[in-house]
């Protein structure tokens, strides 16, 4: 029966016009996940934060039948982890426990979703909190040359928008605000929830009808983004006296619902070792280069750098990217770059957090089966198809430079020869 159980496959089905993913486990643990569409197109560019303000109220503010501090007291007496998470397309509110007090853990939930009160004290602190956060993460040099990419890339667009906010929003915003602003959150049209856990599809069905099921249902309609297509080379530059420099770049990428994306971000992948054996181990330029892709309704891909030797950094950086464009692979390196993707991603998604982390961020993007069906695709995936994938994308970089401002003309000399 455990092993019938293990390898049953993820469903879907409505629950009184709520949708339900749901992914049967053998594990002691159970994660739900109540996901919200849309991200930062809901609301203006003024009111950056609200969503990620009203969901940590929702966790942290206390509910009609429960003062904040006695939420926090139950949840932590049962063992019950809450989390909730404001992205650029989404955000969403966890709860995981142990099977043995997946009842416990479901009621606060649906107490929190249900019946929050936004209460002034609390809320006040918790505008502190997320303040705080904000100023910290404007000075970490590593998240601070993130923003800047962002900001170079995405100027003109919805995601120029940061969903953590600014310091200025989150203190702008009132108990009145979070509430009803969580008015038009509420809408089963805007919601779908994720289970992974040792349950049946009955026993979830009967939670969510009588936990959700009142929930209005308001007309929605998801916004169409169109990426832009970065094909030159912009540099976006911030002088700041740091110890090292901080340099990213940033790239078009497919859509997952695209037939480049498993090809692509198998590319991206050796390409991020490649960084890290030619910068780190054989030259010693920088303690951590990396590339990755970044899996949204408008993606992209990343590479990064922190380091003392600009030119000779970057240079090699744009060489090996240069050099990965045109790279006829072979049969043997091909499946070796499939064995290290799996053995580098796959083993961290284990976790009955990481599945429905994992689904949920799929079905946003176009359907949770392409999460499920990730392997299998992979296993199909040619050389071909993978330097076909790099060529198409890898067609300009927006960089951006945190750093000696010196350094920045080193830079800007070496991203020249991106132009290929």
């Amino acid at each position: 029966m455990a092993v019938l159980l293990a390898q049953a496959p993820t469903t879907s089905f409505d629950v009184d016009g709520i949708k339900v993913i749901f992914k049967p486990t053998v594990k002691n643990m159970v994660s739900v996940r109540v996901y919200f569409r849309g991200g930062v197109n809901n609301y203006p560019a003024k009111q950056a934060g609200i969503e990620r303000m009203t969901l940590g109220a929702l966790l942290q503010c206390g509910t009609t039948k429960h003062a904040a501090n006695d939420f926090k007291d139950i949840a932590d007496y049962y063992n019950v982890d809450f989390g909730a998470a404001a992205e650029y397309d989404f955000s969403d509110i966890e709860m995981s426990c142990i099977s043995k007090y997946f009842d416990k853990g479901w009621e606060l939930l649906a107490e929190a979703i249900n019946h929050p009160i936004f209460d002034a004290n609390e809320v006040q602190l918790l505008k502190n909190t997320f303040s705080s956060a904000v100023k910290q993460s404007e000075s970490s040099p590593d998240n601070h040359v993130q923003q800047l990419l962002i900001r170079n890339a995405f100027a003109g667009t919805v995601y120029a928008t940061d969903p953590d906010g600014t310091e200025e929003s989150i203190n702008s915003f009132t108990p009145a605000d979070l509430k009803s602003y969580y008015s038009t959150m509420l809408n089963k049209n805007k919601m779908f929830i994720v289970i992974a856990g040792k349950l049946t599809q009955q026993e979830i069905t009967e939670k969510v009808r009588a936990a959700f099921g009142a929930i209005p249902a308001s007309p929605y309609h998801p916004v169409t983004l169109t990426a832009p297509v970065w094909n030159d080379n912009h540099t976006l530059v911030e002088g700041r006296s740091l110890a090292t420099n901080y340099i990213a770049g940033i790239m078009n990428a497919p859509v997952m619902t695209s037939a480049d994306y498993v090809p692509f971000k198998l590319g991206v992948s050796a390409f991020s070792g490649t960084l890290f054996s030619v910068l780190r181990t054989q030259r010693n330029l920088s303690y951590d280069p990396d590339a990755s892709t970044t899996n949204l309704l408008m993606p992209y891909a990343t590479m990064s750098v922190s380091t003392t030797s600009v030119n000779e950094a970057v240079t090699l950086m744009v060489t090996e990217l240069n050099r990965i464009k045109g790279l006829n692979i072979s049969k043997k390196g091909v499946e070796q770059m499939k064995s290290s993707f799996i053995t580098s991603n796959y083993m961290k998604l284990q976790s009955s957090s990481a599945i429905t982390g994992n689904l949920g961020v799929a079905e946003v993007m176009g359907g949770w089966s392409y999460f499920e069906n990730l392997p299998a695709m992979l296993d199909q995936i040619t050389s071909d198809q993978i330097t076909k994938a790099m060529q198409k994308y890898l067609v300009g970089v927006r960089w951006a430079y945190l750093g000696d401002v010196d350094g920045a003309k080193q830079a800007e000399e070496a991203f020249r020869l991106m132009v290929r």
